[in-house]
């Protein structure tokens, strides 16, 4: 999906699944924005040094954040972070994933 193709499929869940109006969506997506940036950071921030427990609840937390939104695909990557970190799993094995998630993140980010 491209960057205006996430914004839109957001924009459907939080109408269809909070019944949620244009003005409260256009206040809301950038604080939803705002929240999933903090939280790659720190998915970068604790792959880069190891820490699997608290990475695994972290993707948990950004797995959860993507789900509020709609963004089930992306959702499904956090969840396989989320399951490695449980797992035991090197960080090499899904800093790659971290890395999809934040460049897609930051890419309908831009767009809004």
């Amino acid at each position: 999906m491209n960057g205006a193709t996430y914004l839109v499929t957001m924009k459907k869940h939080l109408k269809t699944a909070y019944l949620l109006n244009e003005d409260k969506i256009e206040a809301m997506i950038p604080i939803f924005l705002a929240t999933l940036d903090n939280h790659m950071n720190r998915l970068a921030d604790l792959a880069a040094k190891g820490e699997l427990d608290e990475l695994g609840q972290a993707s948990h937390a950004v797995k959860g954040a993507l789900l509020n939104i709609g963004l089930f695909d992306l959702a499904e990557t956090a969840h396989a972070i989320e399951k490695q970190c449980k797992s035991g799993v090197s960080p090499e094995n899904y800093r790659e994933m971290i890395t999809e998630l934040q460049y897609t993140v930051a890419r309908f980010s831009e767009e809004w």
